[in-house]
């Protein structure tokens, strides 16, 4: 066993493994998605497995990994598919673009 790879657990104390949860379509053209991170590799597990039994996939952490991607068109979409308001603040280019979820 690798000691220094992270361990997940659910709310309930079960360890879980990130790699049997599906990754969502937004995580294939996320710049996050295996840009050898450790850390960031640790939220998106988290947030994966967080939401993976949820309709619709949601994740204000994510940059788009092609400049042709509307970063901001492509959450209020999302938002709008959860029944959810998007935002209002716009995220400026080198901003820290993450946003708490309020629903």
């Amino acid at each position: 066993m690798d000691e220094n790879r992270p361990r997940y657990f659910h709310d309930d104390g079960t360890e879980f493994n990130p790699a049997l949860i599906p990754a969502p379509d937004l995580c294939a053209s996320c710049a996050k998605n295996d840009a050898g991170d450790a850390e960031e590799d640790v939220l998106c597990n988290l947030t994966r497995a967080d939401q993976q039994d949820d309709e619709v996939f949601l994740c204000f952490a994510y940059q788009p990994s092609s400049p042709a991607v509307n970063r901001e068109e492509v959450l209020r979409s999302l938002c709008e598919q959860a029944g959810m308001e998007y935002p209002d603040e716009s995220c400026e280019p080198g901003e820290d673009c993450e946003r708490p979820i309020h629903f």
